[in-house]
């Protein structure tokens, strides 16, 4: 049976979620909470901090930064979304390179995706559409897994390479013949593009991480730690049982 943590190079066996990851998901999560209260509780939208080419170019030079922590507010779906996509690809990457370089990593995919988005924008004449959420950095994240752990298997059928092939060219499509401005597939293609041009020009080369092994051992650390706390729970279920009985 194949194992979607199989890859020769990893970096933890702790179980535990690197630093980055950690607060990438927190922060994403937080925002989105205060988002969610302001718009439905008090009408307030946030628009300045969303992705909108027409403010971006004339002064609200924040937005390429600031669009990746936001997230629909219409339903969690876009931030689950996101999110599981960076708890399943992030660690792999974070453990290889080093929490800095990853998170470096990640802002240049947003930030790449956005300038992209920016330049389409003015192009089709759609300055004044709002763009937001982490998936250009994800589509970043999700290219560099694809290419430095090209067998991994996900979801122990398909190789990351071809699923990440496969991904990109469901969002060329969907950019060319959809018409659904509801997703950005330039942001995506873009934070893809980024990517793979980072670590083309030595991205990869400057920040390999020395240390390695064996990520199926994360997996089992990650197993092993959730038995012990259920195991601790019941434990201190039965002392409570035993406490009140006698």
């Amino acid at each position: 049976m194949g194992s979607s943590f199989r890859n020769p190079s990893f970096g933890s066996t702790s179980g535990a979620l690197p630093l980055g990851v950690k607060w990438l998901l927190i922060s994403n999560t937080a925002v989105f909470l205060v988002q969610f209260v302001l718009y439905h509780f008090a009408g307030v939208a946030l628009n300045f901090l969303k992705l909108i080419p027409a403010q971006t170019v004339t002064g609200f030079v924040w937005q390429p930064v600031s669009y990746m922590f936001l997230h629909d507010v219409h339903g969690a779906m876009h931030l689950v979304w996101n999110m599981i996509s960076l708890f399943f690809t992030g660690p792999m990457l974070e453990l290889h390179w080093g929490t800095q370089r990853f998170l470096r990593y990640y802002l240049l995919c947003g930030v790449g995706a956005a300038f992209c988005v920016i330049v389409a924008s003015f192009v089709v004449g759609a300055q004044g559409t709002a763009t937001l959420g982490a998936s250009g950095a994800l589509f970043g994240i999700l290219l560099a897994y694809g290419v430095l752990f090209p067998d991994v298997l996900f979801f122990g059928v398909i190789k990351a390479k071809w699923f990440v092939t496969i991904i990109g060219a469901i969002n060329l499509i969907d950019g060319i013949a959809s018409q659904n401005a509801g997703v950005s597939h330039v942001a995506h293609l873009g934070g893809m593009l980024v990517g793979y041009l980072l670590i083309r020009f030595g991205f990869e080369a400057r920040g390999r991480s020395r240390t390695t092994a064996d990520p199926i051992a994360w997996a089992q650390a990650q197993y092993k730690n959730w038995k012990l706390a259920r195991a601790r729970k019941k434990f201190e279920v039965y002392l409570k049982n035993n406490r009140t009985r006698h």
